[in-house]
């Protein structure tokens, strides 16, 4: 019985041997939750549960991360990442050695996992993230961090079996047939996307003659300034094209009286619904 006994508690710790991971610590009894204040450089504010462990204060790092707008990947060598077209962070379970845009950093203290989630130190994270941490209650732990960058760098929307995809990297329409795969690409040159400082919108409208119009607005939130973007569709072709810049006002392309109102730099175009002919050029 001795024996058997024994060969059970061999089992159960191999058991546990291989559940934990190796070079990551495992937080103990004294890990806590406690409050982060998260505020953004667009605005959003987030009030989330965080971990204290050991006087040290960690940040979730994919949680953060998904809110900063950064795909997370797990890397070779037990490398964790969060990165997007400008920002790439890599961080190495059991060391607290980091890599934020191919420089080392130092985190002060190795990744935590605890409850399934992995933990980095707040301070890194959130400079990392372009931010700083303001302030910490030294009763509560509560500790706040203000900044906060959003990497948010594809915008994409739907619309008759059709995914629209606009990429900071180009700043080119991508077009793709959800059922077929096939995809084309439509030349914008939007620049300098920024999504901490300007709102970005699809808009979709029928005509009713059929065209498919689709509006993209780019609009500065300080200034209520907007390049607009518009474009319209026959059968799926693309047969016209307008780009305007710096608008003040709001300018519907799709009028009452079944005419399209194309407004470019220069000129404002009036477009025939269903043939998509020019009708008459304004100057603006």
């Amino acid at each position: 019985m001795r024996v058997n006994a024994w060969k059970h508690t061999v089992s159960i710790l191999l058991m546990m041997s291989l559940l934990l991971p190796l070079g990551v610590q495992q937080t103990n009894a004294a890990g806590k939750y406690v409050e982060l204040e998260v505020q953004w450089e667009d605005g959003r504010v987030n009030h989330v549960e965080t971990l204290l462990k050991d006087g040290v204060t960690y940040g979730n790092f994919y949680s953060m991360g998904n809110d900063a707008g950064l795909i997370s990947e797990m890397g070779k060598e037990k490398t964790r990442i969060l990165k997007g077209y400008q920002k790439r962070i890599v961080i190495h379970l059991g060391s607290r050695m980091a890599e934020v845009d191919g420089k080392k950093v130092d985190m002060g203290r190795e990744p935590v996992e605890y409850i399934s989630h992995l933990y980095v130190p707040i301070r890194f994270l959130t400079s990392a993230l372009g931010g700083e941490v303001t302030n910490q209650d030294t009763k509560t732990g509560k500790i706040t961090v203000t900044g906060l960058n959003n990497y948010k760098d594809t915008f994409y929307d739907s619309m008759w079996g059709y995914v629209y995809i606009i990429r900071a990297e180009t700043g080119d329409l991508e077009i793709t047939n959800v059922y077929t795969g096939k995809q084309h690409t439509i030349p914008l040159g939007i620049k300098d996307m920024n999504v901490n400082t300007h709102n970005f919108t699809f808009t979709f409208n029928t005509s009713p003659k059929n065209l498919l119009l689709l509006t993209i607005e780019y609009t500065n939130r300080k200034t209520g300034e907007h390049d607009l973007y518009t474009l319209v569709f026959k059968d799926q072709g693309l047969i016209r094209k307008s780009v305007a810049h710096g608008l003040v006002e709001k300018h519907e392309s799709l009028k009452s009286d079944g005419t399209i109102q194309l407004i470019d730099d220069k000129t404002i175009r009036i477009i025939d619904d269903g043939t998509g002919d020019v009708r008459e050029v304004i100057a603006r």
